[in-house]
């Protein structure tokens, strides 16, 4: 035994006998075992559960089975989503436009042709946003008079010019005072 060294022992000094060595679930306290033991007990659910979930049949059960239409009752229209990446992206184009400031419906789709979507996702893109475009024409008369004098037939022409029907443009023009 050369070249090993011997640890001592620790002696309980009230006793005079070697101390046992204290494990780590020794040195934790009550209230940490309480948790310890809850934990392992939750753990222990999930995984009966999932277990059971992944082992159940995946046959429904009868109050879903007769909900349930059978496959010569389902009909046989494409079930793939009819909304394209495209037209997603540009309704979402559209209603960030339209919350930073008025368009016309025409323009709003010219704006979206011009950042590169197709005149068809523009239009599907500018037609989520459920706008009215009564109160875009009265926003964008409303910014056109903080900005220049107008008379009224000038404002309505000009909101046509933006691409606002008649009827939208002189709404505006009402809405803004003129």
């Amino acid at each position: 035994m050369v070249g090993k060294k011997r640890t001592p022992k620790k002696i309980d000094e009230s006793s005079g006998t070697p101390e046992k060595p204290t494990s780590w679930w020794d040195k934790r306290t009550t209230n940490e075992k309480i948790l310890a033991g809850v934990g392992v007990c939750c753990l222990g659910i999930i995984l009966i559960v999932g277990i059971g979930g992944i082992l159940s049949p995946d046959a429904p059960s009868p109050e879903i089975a007769e909900t349930v239409p059978s496959e010569e009752d389902a009909p046989t229209v494409d079930q793939r989503p009819t909304t394209t990446a495209g037209q997603e992206q540009a309704a979402k184009m559209a209603e960030n436009y339209l919350n930073t400031m008025p368009f016309s419906r025409s323009g709003l789709i010219e704006q979206l042709e011009f950042e590169g979507f197709t005149r068809q996702e523009a239009e599907y893109g500018v037609d989520q946003t459920g706008a009215d475009w009564n109160k875009q024409s009265a926003k964008m008369a409303e910014n056109y008079l903080n900005t220049m004098p107008f008379s009224r037939s000038g404002l309505i022409e000009q909101l046509e010019f933006e691409g606002f029907t008649r009827q939208q443009a002189e709404y505006g023009a009402r809405a803004a005072g003129l």
